[in-house]
């Protein structure tokens, strides 16, 4: 194939022996293609040396390797010994996507959860791998020892900060509707209206800062107490109006076994010029629990309660109590969370009155070598059970079903996490004021510390 591309006049005057042979030469060059692939990615033939170099000849060969499990998972093994658990994830979660059941992968996964101080999804991995007949005898000591380790009692030890950088391009950075006119609905018939200019979709180029912080405030045997906290700020230099930022605090406390009762709360904000528009706290209690899988997946199950103000808008106000389902599979990069409830109106006159909500969140990592790629898949319904306003659609109940997708490929320079996204946003409505769409390119970085 090779040669067709660089000599075209092979093809014009192909000669007799030629044309009987190439599917029998082209069979063979894949062959050896084959071999020399599955040659240089055996893992089996590397020579003795220290670590570090090790290391690095795993590393040089880590693009063209990234889809072969025995590979990923000697470079997980590898990373292990070496006390670098936060590296190793990624090519164990390779690994066992490739190779579901390969339970000395397993084992090696839950090493490095145990490591970066996720405690309590390595013993939940240890006791799903209790129950695998093929493990050898020493592999039963090792995790027995691995779960005579008690849960770490120094929160300040396992604690993980992020900081990110990022610039990109927003074509509706107002969160407008994309229609520029609609009809009012009055007595006397319809009322064409033209949005005002300050009030229509507007693209922007943004910066945007991220920190977040979050570890273990105490543990024991039992329970242990998390924390979290985080703060963004996005800046659109040709849309002063449009900057926003936002804060978060989270606490939860949580059973440190496969399974056990969890409670959780949280409080954000989101300000935009400076002001804030709008507050939240939520709370949340239930049960989470093991599913005995090969990618150590763990469900939980919950009831969620928000609070909500628009400080801005206090009509607007309510009041959220609903049903919480999150399956998450970390050998398979799998996630998948769905809410169910209801918000109800803190004052009576606000439009809509009760409003119906749902939403279901579908997300996957792949590994691919050194980078891996996000997506994530979003539908979201929400329906109000009285009429929204007299003057749109008669008084219609406005009901409103939003769509978004994400992608994220990221990758590894050193000590920097690069990734450029794509975020696409369709929110459509039967008043076509809140019918509204979002595309977002981001390029940035992260950093943990």
């Amino acid at each position: 194939m090779t040669v067709l591309n660089r000599r075209p006049e092979l093809c014009a005057k192909p000669q007799r022996h030629w044309s009987k042979s190439w599917p029998v030469g082209l069979l063979l060059g894949c062959c050896a293609l084959s071999v020399r692939a599955e040659t240089s990615c055996n893992v089996q033939t590397l020579p003795d040396a220290s670590p570090d170099v090790t290391l690095s000849t795993l590393r040089s060969q880590e693009a063209s390797c990234h889809k072969q499990a025995p590979f990923l998972y000697a470079l997980g093994q590898l990373l292990n010994k070496m006390g670098r658990y936060d590296e190793a994830i990624d090519p164990l979660e390779g690994a066992l996507m490739y190779r579901p059941d390969h339970w000395p992968s397993q084992l090696e996964y839950a090493i490095a959860l145990e490591g970066i101080g996720d405690h309590e999804s390595a013993v939940g991995l240890l006791k799903s791998l209790l129950l695998n007949p093929g493990l050898d005898s020493d592999a039963r000591k090792q995790i027995a020892a691995l779960e005579q380790r008690p849960a770490p009692h120094l929160p300040v030890r396992h604690q993980r900060g992020t900081i990110g950088l990022a610039t990109g391009v927003d074509n509706n950075v107002l969160g407008s509707t994309y229609h520029t006119q609609f009809t009012l609905t009055t007595p006397d018939g319809g009322l064409p209206v033209e949005l005002d200019e300050e009030q229509r979709a507007r693209a922007g180029s943004f910066l945007r800062t991220d920190v977040s912080l979050d570890g273990v405030l105490a543990a024991n045997s039992g329970t242990q107490w998390r924390y979290g906290v985080g703060a963004s700020y996005r800046s659109t230099p040709n849309l002063p109006v449009a900057d926003q930022g936002q804060w978060s605090v989270l606490l939860e406390r949580s059973s440190q076994g496969s399974q056990g009762p969890y409670v959780l709360g949280q409080r954000q904000s989101l300000l935009r010029s400076g002001d804030t528009i709008l507050q939240q706290t939520q709370w949340g209690m239930g049960f989470d629990f093991a599913l005995g899988t090969s990618a150590n997946c763990r469900q939980r199950l919950g009831l969620d309660a928000l609070h909500t103000v628009y400080p801005t808008s206090p009509v607007s106000n309510g009041r959220y109590f609903g049903l919480l389902s999150h399956t998450n599979c970390p050998g398979w990069g799998l996630q998948v969370q769905l809410r169910a409830g209801e918000d109800q109106p803190l004052d009576p006159a606000r439009p809509g009155g009760v409003q119906r909500q749902s939403i279901l969140r579908v997300s996957k990592l792949s590994p691919m070598g050194a980078a891996a790629l996000a997506l994530e898949w979003e539908v979201a319904h929400r329906q109000d059970q009285s009429g929204y306003s007299t003057l749109l659609d008669n008084n219609a109940p406005r009901n409103m079903l939003r769509y978004a997708y994400r992608a994220e490929y990221r990758w590894r320079v050193q000590e920097l996490s690069p990734y450029v996204g794509f975020e696409w946003l369709d929110q459509r409505a039967n008043l076509p004021l809140f019918e509204l769409k979002n595309r977002v390119m981001t390029l940035g970085f992260r950093s943990n510390w």
